[in-house]
């Protein structure tokens, strides 16, 4: 019913009566003939609002652009309005879904006791993916590095057997320790995307003055360092292969308090915000994830000695609540499978 009425405003407006000239003088005749062209001109851009309305209104209500949360002010109880809300925030959606770039890493830890780090956990584990170099440098720290290859491995078609159930690697590799240690303690998707530094906690951080003992290619090095956390700062990027990734891992003690630094660059000035870093570069690793392969960080276990851990593994792979029972955190990181 607007639109008649507009219709008619935009015709009433167009065609104005328009008297003779003898009637009116000539100041008189200028200025009506002023008058009919402002009329034209007017009706001419009230038709131009009436079009463009209605072509706006569609544009807004279809547009990727629209927030969903404006529109849930607005009491709309028609069926056509609550398509309308639905199909906004679908397309709102659509702008913010994960990067096709972007590298799933999945982070389990699971509390084991050090009777299960023997070498019975360690036969289904490749440590050969690393060089002997690498390896030697953690197992002088007392951790252990290696992975465990998936136990779905695909069919000729590139997919995994129909009607089989998959299997756990982590719960395969427990299948035969204690409760304590199958249990996980939470599974968590951590997006990595390219080039980006991201930085993985291995375990809390100690509280107080501690000394951190790291055993160096120019031998046994002690710090005194405040609430020390062992971390992995992570970088990852795409593989030549389907589902492949690279993952670059630098393990680090972070310590002290958490203090600003002022970065500049040729753009701008920025804040970064974080606490003193002791890189341990003795012991990077370079990983090429397979699909389904999981990389296992774990202490390294003596039973015969009286302390079945030491270095690095015993110091920062425990927390404190599990002390007194000697259970230590083992880590495992697997690359999502697209």
């Amino acid at each position: 019913m607007g639109a008649h009425h507009v219709a008619d405003n935009v015709s009433t407006l167009a065609n104005p009566v328009v008297y003779p000239a003898r009637y009116f003088s000539t100041d008189e005749a200028f200025t009506m003939k002023s008058a009919k062209i402002e009329m034209q001109f007017l009706g001419f851009f009230i038709a131009w609002i009436a079009v463009s309305t209605g072509v706006g209104c569609t544009l807004w209500n279809s547009g990727v652009w629209s927030d969903t949360e404006l529109l849930a002010g607005i009491n709309e109880s028609s069926d056509e309005a609550k398509a309308t809300t639905h199909t906004t925030h679908h397309n709102v959606s659509s702008l913010t879904h994960q990067s096709r770039d972007t590298i799933s890493l999945a982070v389990e830890f699971r509390h084991v006791p050090s009777s299960v780090l023997g070498e019975t956990m360690w036969r289904s584990i490749d440590e050969t993916v690393f060089e002997t170099g690498v390896r030697q440098a953690w197992l002088a720290n007392g951790l252990r590095v290696g992975v465990l290859h998936d136990v779905n491995p695909p069919s000729d078609n590139g997919s995994q057997g129909k009607g089989k159930p998959l299997s756990d690697p982590i719960n395969e590799l427990f299948a035969g320790a204690k409760v304590l240690g199958g249990q996980a303690d939470g599974r968590e998707i951590i997006p990595l995307r390219p080039t980006r530094r991201h930085e993985l906690p291995l375990a809390p951080a100690l509280s107080g003055n501690t000394t951190v003992l790291l055993q160096d290619t120019g031998g046994l090095i002690g710090k005194a360092v405040e609430s020390p956390q062992f971390l992995l700062a992570i970088t990852a990027q795409k593989g030549t292969r389907q589902g492949q990734a690279l993952l670059h891992l630098r393990p680090e003690i972070q310590h002290g308090a958490v203090r600003q630094k002022f970065i500049s660059s040729d753009a701008a000035v920025r804040i970064q915000a974080g606490r003193e870093r002791w890189e341990l570069s003795d012991l990077n690793l370079a990983w090429t994830a397979q699909p389904g392969a999981t990389l296992v960080i774990a202490p390294v276990a003596q039973p015969s000695e009286s302390e079945p851990t030491f270095g690095l593994g015993r110091q920062m792979l425990r927390d404190s609540d599990h002390l007194v029972d000697d259970q230590h955190i083992v880590a495992f990181l697997q690359v999502e499978k697209p």
